[in-house]
C-alpha cells in the first residue's frame, strides 16, 4: 500500500541551496526548494504535490499547486489549489489565491489574498457572522441598560 505523500516527510527532489535554476519547472511528489529558481513552478494538480521553500529558498516566477509550505520567499502569484501554510520569515511579494491558509506570525503577503472556494457559501457565512454580531450587539445593550438601572447601593 503506498503512503499518502503530502503526510510524509520524504523528498522526492531538492534543489538545495547555492543551486539556481533558470526556467521553468513542473514536478509531482514533494519538491523542497533551498535555491533559487527563476521561472514559473507547477506541481501536479492530483492533489499530491507539495511545494516546500526553505528558509534560503528563493522563487522569482509565479507557483501553482496543490499544496505549498513557504519559509522563503516569492516575488510572483502564488495559486495554491489546496493548503498553504506560511512560516515565520515567509515572504510573498504577489497575490496569493488559496483554500485553506496556515499562517504564523512573522509571515508577510504584499499583494491579494483571495480565497478559492464556492462564493455562495462564503456568502451564506458571512450572513450567518452579521446576524451573530447583531444579536451579540443587542445583548451587550440589553445587559448596559440593565446595570444602569440597577439603583446603587449603600
Amino acid at each position: 500500500m503506498r503512503k499518502n505523500k503530502r503526510k510524509s516527510n520524504n523528498v522526492d527532489t531538492l534543489i538545495a541551496d547555492g543551486t539556481c535554476i533558470n526556467g521553468d519547472l513542473t514536478f509531482s511528489g514533494a519538491l523542497f526548494v533551498d535555491g533559487e529558481i527563476t521561472g514559473e513552478v507547477k506541481g501536479d494538480s492530483d492533489k499530491q504535490s507539495v511545494l516546500s521553500i526553505g528558509v534560503h529558498g528563493k522563487v522569482k516566477g509565479n507557483i501553482s499547486t496543490p499544496y505549498a509550505v513557504i519559509f522563503g520567499h516569492v516575488d510572483g502569484d502564488v495559486y495554491v489549489t489546496e493548503k498553504i501554510d506560511l512560516k515565520p520569515g515567509a515572504k510573498i511579494n504577489g497575490d496569493l489565491y488559496y483554500k485553506v491558509i496556515e499562517m504564523n506570525a512573522g509571515a508577510e503577503v504584499n499583494g491579494k489574498m483571495v480565497v478559492v472556494g464556492d462564493p455562495k457559501a462564503l456568502e451564506h457565512k458571512a450572513e450567518q457572522v452579521g446576524q451573530q454580531d447583531a444579536s451579540e450587539e443587542e445583548s451587550f445593550e440589553a445587559e448596559q441598560q440593565s446595570v444602569e438601572a440597577e439603583p446603587a447601593k449603600a
